[in-house]
């Protein structure tokens, strides 16, 4: 009796391959139940329109709108858009619709996440035919949203509308399709992805790869696709090492410490390790196939990626593969992992256990809750459109928005998105004015196109310790840059004019 018990459960994880290959079905009650948990989920995770890399596309999106708008910062602002249709296709749909570029991204934010939790349904239901696995995958997926992956400094989905919004729910959609086998759709959706994020189709076409070698069976076309890529990186390596480097971008390269394990603490290269291990394990004891295969692929993909970086992304240099993020394939590794996980928690914690599940879901909910507002702690977990702001940079930003000439341009601290109250809040996305660059955010611009790296030193230097300089020196600084406002730490010294101020910042005007 027991025996029978044992294989009865087991069986709901076990899925023959020709099964996966049909495509399933996805009626009305499943659409229902996924656009129910959409809102669910933006609350749980918040909404944060302009901070960290959204300050940069956001800025992109508003010069596409209005091409007169950072006149003399455009290089920092457009450089990225040249890759990508995400943002000139952004600015074509608010245009088109009407709409004001706030409600235009509150409205993408929620789609995104639809997409998502969308696209992890869907490849739950390749991998797992009990229905209640596949929610327990995707609930899971849900609670865990803006997951950290490892550090490199992405999350599974962003509290915030960038290029990755969609790229990850596409990827998701393409991995689908290709355990179904159909080759067009797979096509179609990783064309699709490259359009929007070229990086991110890169890591996704490799991982594709992997997948139809496992699923075939061909372990030497899987060895020898894992060694082409370190031979191509050890290439890569040795031909750029000596390569000469534009002025000011090995400053600007090593402020992305993600960058290089050299700089990980140990605990941070355990994000790396223990997913591979955990997969290692599911693919040794599953009965599953496509479980099996989406895990040797994450292994494949993930050990190849973290031995290049190994390798041949050092300190030292080069720097291309540093560009370039092989970490990056993390990213679908983590979102599998998080959604076999999702599905063992509830082959386990079903029946009379299930009250445990439920109970173990909220309380990662509430976890990843206090993350979110630890993280942005200074602004309102939901940044609701035309909200007054609560953070006290924002409010600065929004009284510069509305107070000062449109060809202003603003000088700040270097280092002020590092200030714990600024919570990474763009200026450029939330003032709409023309600024000298940051270390942060324009640095991990320059970073990815090293052409901008000698005028973004430039404007760094001159931005250097602002707060704490005079009022001559900074003068002297900034006037030849062309500056005409600054905006300093309310604890500054300073005799200029300055009609804003507030708890934390002082707006002043540049005589």
């Amino acid at each position: 009796m027991s025996s029978t018990v044992l294989e009865a459960q087991s069986s709901t994880l076990v899925l023959d391959e020709r099964i996966s290959h049909r495509p399933l079905s996805l009626g009305t009650r499943e659409i229902s139940y996924l656009a129910f948990l959409t809102p669910l989920v933006l609350l749980l995770h918040g909404y944060h329109p302009f901070a960290d890399d959204a300050g940069i596309y956001v800025a992109g999106i508003r010069k596409i709108l209005d091409p007169t708008l950072f006149s003399v910062d455009s290089s920092f602002v457009v450089t990225h858009t040249r890759f990508s249709i995400f943002s000139h296709l952004f600015a074509e749909v608010v245009r088109f619709f009407h709409v004001p570029l706030k409600v235009g991204l509150f409205a993408a934010y929620a789609l995104s996440i639809f997409a998502f939790l969308l696209g992890c349904f869907r490849l739950s239901q390749r991998a797992f035919r009990d229905a209640q696995l596949q929610w327990g995958a995707t609930l899971l997926a849900a609670a865990l949203f803006t997951l950290p992956v490892a550090a490199t400094a992405l999350w599974i989905m962003d509290p915030y509308v960038t290029a990755r919004s969609f790229s990850t729910p596409l990827s998701l959609f393409a991995l689908t399709a290709c355990i179904d086998r159909d080759m067009k759709r797979t096509a179609l959706w990783l064309v699709a992805t490259a359009l929007l994020h070229p990086l991110m189709a890169a890591y996704l076409a490799g991982f594709l790869v992997a997948y139809g070698l496992v699923s075939r069976r061909w372990w030497l076309g899987l060895a020898a696709a894992c060694l082409a890529s370190l031979a191509a990186s050890a290439v890569i390596y040795f031909a750029t090492r000596h390569a000469s480097l534009p002025d000011g971008y090995k400053d600007a390269v090593l402020t992305r410490t993600y960058f290089f394990l050299a700089f990980w603490h140990w605990y941070e290269v355990l994000g790396l390790v223990i997913p591979l291990t955990l997969m290692l394990i599911a693919a040794y004891s599953t009965r599953n196939l496509v479980v099996r295969n989406l895990c040797l692929s994450c292994i494949a993909t993930g050990v190849t990626a973290s031995v290049i970086v190994a390798c041949f992304v050092h300190p030292s240099g080069s720097y291309f593969l540093a560009r370039i993020q092989p970490l990056r394939t993390f990213q679908i590794v983590y979102i599998i992992g998080v959604l076999l996980l999702g599905a063992f928690l509830s082959e386990h914690l079903r029946g009379k256990r299930t009250v445990w599940g439920v109970a173990l879901l909220l309380v990662v909910s509430v976890l990843m809750f206090l993350v979110q507002k630890q993280v942005y702690m200074a602004s309102s977990h939901v940044e609701w459109p035309f909200a007054t702001p609560r953070n006290p940079w924002q409010q600065a930003f929004l009284w510069i928005r509305q107070n000062t000439p449109q060809n202003a341009i603003f000088a700040l601290d270097s280092d002020y998105t590092r200030v714990d109250s600024e919570d990474t809040q763009g200026f450029r996305a939330s003032a709409v004015r023309s600024a000298l660059v940051d270390e942060l955010k324009d640095g991990g611009v320059v970073a990815i196109f090293p052409e901008l790296a000698p005028r973004w030193k430039l404007q760094r230097d001159l931005e250097l310790g602002l707060d704490h300089i005079s009022d001559q020196e900074r003068v002297t600084r900034l006037r030849p840059a062309g500056v005409t406002w600054i905006l300093l730490s309310a604890g500054a010294n300073t005799r200029f004019n300055c009609p804003y101020r507030n708890s934390t910042v002082i707006v002043c005007r540049l005589p």
